[in-house]
């Protein structure tokens, strides 16, 4: 009878903190909802971005450094298309010429947005560099503050002013190359909102977004995350789960953006990814479409099992993607000849 009773103590006490003590520190602490959006603190420790050769990138490249505003300092790669590669590389280029390759002519730039954990450095995405530099693409990737050696804290209205310097960055030294933004995960929403207040100022207006693996909203992720599993069931998960987000100024409502953009979109979703479920992505699409917005959505079936990150592995992705910057090109060739 002693054993029942201990028994019943231990789980009411398992009760009382996983179904209550875990849904009242996400609703009283903004450091736990902001902790998990963007889980900064998950990387390798002493981990050296200096050299991207020695992360696997394929093709010539620079770690360099981007003053954002005092205190913040991102950390960036620069990759270059593989036409320009040197198989010489007794003598490392300076700076200036890194800076310079930008503008000469043909070689597109494709500024990519990772998703939260990790860094510019995780695998998955090197191998999406170095397919990228194998289009004849140039390459600028980077961490937002808070993530790998960039310095700062993570948060929405901040990512958004660090993607907003690198992207004047770029504009400053790309010449007539075209800009593509290329999103994944989290990132797609970073970029999407780069690019619909690109499309409203008088900034340089990208020429095409890649969504890989998009959400329509952060609440509707938060909803059908893994994490949120065990507690969807509770009469309270709305009120201390979900909604803390957006009291924590956590909304990220690509949604609402969407509509907004003037320029191609291409959406890359895997039908077995378990992080972003399928049917949000096709929700995002629908509200593009809606708006009249240039839309391609390319889907991959649960047999390849490309999952949440490994699209990259798709065989077909370089004629994709090829097949996409060129109808940017196009577009973006149209647009420039009617401005003028």
């Amino acid at each position: 009878m002693g054993f029942l009773f201990d028994l019943i103590k231990s789980l009411l006490w398992f009760f009382a903190i996983v179904y209550v003590a875990i849904p009242l520190l996400f609703y009283f602490l903004p450091a736990v909802s902001h902790t998990l959006i963007f889980m900064t603190a998950v990387k390798w420790p002493f981990a050296n971005y200096s050299d991207p050769r020695t992360h696997g990138v394929k093709y010539e490249s620079r770690n360099f450094y981007l003053n954002v505003e005092p205190g913040i300092v991102l950390g960036c790669w620069q990759i270059l298309p593989k036409a320009l590669y040197r198989r010489d590389q007794s003598s490392s280029r300076s700076e200036r010429e890194f800076d310079e390759l930008l503008a000469q002519q043909g070689y597109p730039i494709v500024m990519y947005m990772h998703g939260n954990t990790w860094t510019r450095s995780a695998a998955h995405r090197v191998l999406l560099y170095n397919m990228l530099s194998e289009l004849n693409l140039h390459v600028i990737a980077f961490d937002y503050r808070g993530f790998g050696d960039s310095t700062g804290m993570a948060s929405e209205e901040g990512i958004n002013r660090d993607v907003q310097a690198m992207y004047r960055w770029i504009s400053e030294r790309s010449g007539e190359n075209p800009i593509l933004l290329w999103g994944h995960s989290l990132g797609t929403a970073i970029a999407t909102r780069l690019g619909q207040e690109a499309c409203h100022s008088d900034v340089r207006r990208p020429a095409g977004l890649v969504l890989e693996a998009p959400f329509n909203n952060l609440a509707e992720v938060v909803r059908h995350h893994p994490f949120t599993y065990m507690f969807r069931w509770l009469p309270w998960f709305e009120q201390t789960i979900v909604q803390p987000c957006a009291k924590n100024d956590l909304n990220f409502n690509t949604d609402l953006r969407i509509r907004h953009l003037c320029f191609p979109l291409l959406f890359l979703h895997a039908k077995d990814d378990r992080i972003i479920p399928f049917h949000l992505a096709k929700k995002l699409e629908q509200e593009a479409k809606d708006a009249g917005v240039d839309t391609t959505f390319i889907e991959f079936d649960h047999p390849h099992n490309y999952g949440h990150k490994y699209i990259i592995n798709a065989p077909e992705l370089p004629d994709v993607v090829y097949e996409f910057v060129q109808h940017c090109i196009s577009q973006d060739h149209v647009i420039s000849s009617n401005a003028k």
